[in-house]
């Protein structure tokens, strides 16, 4: 059940993205909050049916990291980006985010969200293929993003691409985070 809940988080994501891109309709803007709590949900009655593969200090560590890795996550999606402008208002331009933890990659999120859903197999039992598929599918959704989305929408998306690397940060990008956070 959990498994299902998490698929169909990821098709309300994508269609998220599309209203933003194509569609500009006010009523699915709810479609990314609502994939979210799906997400989460699923993750959840997921990770409580696994047992962990890590036990005592190991276990602890990994849950920390997970709540480092949700807290960056959580920063990333909803404080380094202008929220209103971000997932309120689908269809309508706005500039690029190409400062603080933006100015790492392109799509930070994607490298934190991989470490909480390692963490969740290391630490709650989640099943390692079910991380390994929600992290491909975000992995997924983040080319599609890249591709179509953003340089439909963001303005300056273009010089932000050839500048910024795409998800892997390198010694320049790892600089210029740390120069504008």
């Amino acid at each position: 059940m959990g498994c299902w809940l998490g698929l169909t988080a990821f098709v309300l994501f994508f269609i998220s993205d599309y209203n933003d891109w194509r569609l500009s309709r006010r009523e699915l803007k709810l479609c990314f909050p609502a994939g979210a709590v799906l997400l989460a949900t699923g993750t959840v009655l997921e990770a409580r049916r696994g047992s962990a593969p890590a036990s005592g200090w190991l276990r602890g560590l990994f849950f920390m990291l997970g709540a480092l890795f949700l807290a960056l996550l959580v920063y990333t999606l909803f404080f380094a980006l202008p929220v209103e402008a971000s997932y309120a208002r689908p269809g309508q331009k706005r500039p690029a985010c190409t400062t603080g933890v933006y100015a790492l990659c392109r799509h930070p999120g994607v490298l934190w969200f991989a470490g909480l859903y390692g963490c969740l197999w290391a630490a709650a039992g989640l099943p390692l293929w079910e991380a390994a598929m929600y992290s491909g599918l975000n992995v997924l959704l983040v080319v599609f993003e890249d591709r179509c989305v953003f340089p439909a929408r963001l303005e300056g998306y273009g010089a932000y691409q050839a500048a910024t690397p795409f998800l892997l940060p390198t010694r320049r990008s790892i600089r210029a985070c740390r120069e504008t956070i």
